[in-house]
């Protein structure tokens, strides 16, 4: 009776001890390959809870509807600021990017929504363009 309890205590034990920690990495995997073009978007604004919700419907709309590939992720860069930092690429592809958001009137709407929450100008957006190395 020992043998068979110890047999099946083991038998789960087993497989559930081979997956713990199968999810955890010994590294974090590089934010971008050389190459690429990260651009970080910063901008004031009065309601950042109100601001991130609407920067992320935006990133939403356009990972839906862009014809043109890329990351993008909203941030909160302190009491008041938010922000963006997109991953493309390359050179082009963030250029097509700007060019598919300059022509897409939704994306626009939606920009000048969040900016309006923000109390801020399209002025105001601080943008800076990293290249990967």
């Amino acid at each position: 009776m020992r043998n068979r309890f110890g047999l099946f205590f083991f038998s789960i034990i087993m497989p559930l001890a081979s997956l713990a920690g199968h999810h955890e990495k010994d590294e974090l995997e590089p934010a971008a390959s050389g190459g690429q073009v990260i651009v970080v978007y910063e901008v004031p604004c009065v309601d950042p809870s109100k601001g991130i919700s609407l920067l992320k419907e935006l990133i939403a709309y356009e990972s839906g509807v862009a014809g043109v590939s890329y990351s993008s992720v909203s941030t909160v860069l302190g009491d008041q600021r938010v922000g963006a930092v997109d991953i493309h690429a390359s050179v082009k592809a963030m250029e097509d990017a700007f060019a598919w958001q300059e022509q897409d009137q939704e994306w626009l709407d939606k920009q000048a929504s969040a900016l309006e929450v923000c109390k801020a100008a399209i002025s105001e957006i601080v943008m800076r363009v990293h290249m990967v190395q």
